[in-house]
């Protein structure tokens, strides 16, 4: 990383070790708004990482990479990443900036939603399941299709026609139900040519590939740490060969994950890249699986209860490799690409992007 990079890592980790405990979890649980932790990042300039507000030079997606892998490591119950693309993708299209947290979503794949022309404005149209955080977003950015043309559209909390209704992933984390009749949006941008339609789906893979290789690094902290501690037989249970050999297979998916997402914020020019997006999403969500069930075999039945900190990486985990597409669905769509360009471009590619990651 960068000197950048390593003073921006520094800096949230003080906030995050500071603000992220039984408090910061509690809120959540109880359906609250972590306004101790939002303010705190607030503070310290972290919602505006990727794009301050009414800013067209959003930062380095390289320099970003800690500020996501350390809110995955701490299982961070606050939407900042979520808060950090929508404001990107707010200043990288010229649409009004908003302040406090943000949440996003697609809206083109949808065949029950749809996007009109309305005096002079757009009306949307439809239902969105599981959005993250919606119901404390200050505003909603919304990727859809008007006409056979894409859009990227804004969406004030409150507007007329808007709807939320709460739901909550594996973690408590607020997946909520986005729903729209007849909501004319606040702003909208038509994106010209069609091939710069906003690929959301991408945004947020690369979003959970940074957090799901944090959650695993703290699940190898953790399960190392418990290992010494835990003695059996008069010993550490870290002395056992088959403990041993559990870690550093754990140590391997932790490094595995990081390798693989640090590539894909490396390769970043401007937009990510689908290409290196999707192996991070693929091998971070093999890596988050295999992760979680080594973790808890290393802590056997404790790591199952509701007060050991084990849960809130693992329960994350599990929850996160399903979203913004699966490791099945991503290879399924990188294999397509593959067969489209066919066997002459095969080769070609993929050291091509190999290279570029590396660069």
């Amino acid at each position: 990383m960068s000197e950048t990079s390593d003073l921006i890592a520094q800096s949230i980790e003080r906030v995050l070790a500071d603000q992220v405990d039984r408090a910061a979890y509690g809120a959540l649980e109880s359906g609250q708004w972590p306004e101790r932790l939002w303010n705190a990042l607030e503070q310290a300039g972290f919602t505006s990482l990727l794009g301050a507000p009414g800013s067209s030079s959003p930062a380095q997606w390289s320099d970003a990479y800690p500020v996501f892998h350390a809110l995955g490591r701490h299982a961070a119950p606050v939407p900042l990443a979520e808060t950090a693309i929508a404001s990107f993708l707010l200043a990288a299209h010229g649409l009004p900036a908003r302040e406090g947290p943000l949440a996003f979503f697609d809206f083109q794949d949808d065949p029950q939603a749809s996007a009109t022309h309305a005096n002079g404005g757009v009306c949307l149209d439809g239902r969105v399941p599981g959005v993250p955080w919606a119901r404390w977003a200050r505003a909603l950015v919304v990727a859809a299709s008007i006409e056979g043309r894409p859009i990227l559209a804004l969406i004030d909390a409150g507007a007329d026609g808007l709807s939320i209704q709460h739901g909550a992933n594996l973690a408590g984390e607020p997946r909520d139900a986005v729903e729209l009749r007849s909501c004319r949006a606040n702003a909208y941008v038509l994106l010209d040519p069609p091939g710069l339609a906003v690929d959301i789906e991408c945004y947020g893979a690369l979003m959970r590939s940074a957090m799901m290789a944090g959650a695993i690094e703290m699940a190898l902290q953790r399960s190392a740490g418990y290992a010494t501690e835990r003695i059996q037989f008069g010993k550490p249970i870290a002395k056992f060969q088959a403990i041993q050999q559990s870690l550093a297979g754990l140590a391997g998916e932790a490094t595995s994950a990081q390798s693989a997402a640090l590539a894909a914020f490396g390769s970043v020019a401007g937009v990510p890249g689908h290409f290196e997006t999707g192996v991070a999403k693929i091998r971070t969500g093999k890596a988050a699986g295999i992760a979680a069930s080594i973790a808890h075999q290393v802590h056997g039945a404790i790591g199952f209860t509701w007060e050991h900190p084990l849960h809130h990486s693992t329960q994350r985990l599990w929850a996160w490799r399903a979203e913004y597409g699966t490791e099945a669905q991503w290879a399924l769509r990188l294999g397509r690409e593959a067969i489209t360009r066919r066997s002459a471009h095969f080769w070609p590619d993929i050291t091509a992007h190999h290279i570029a990651a590396a660069q």
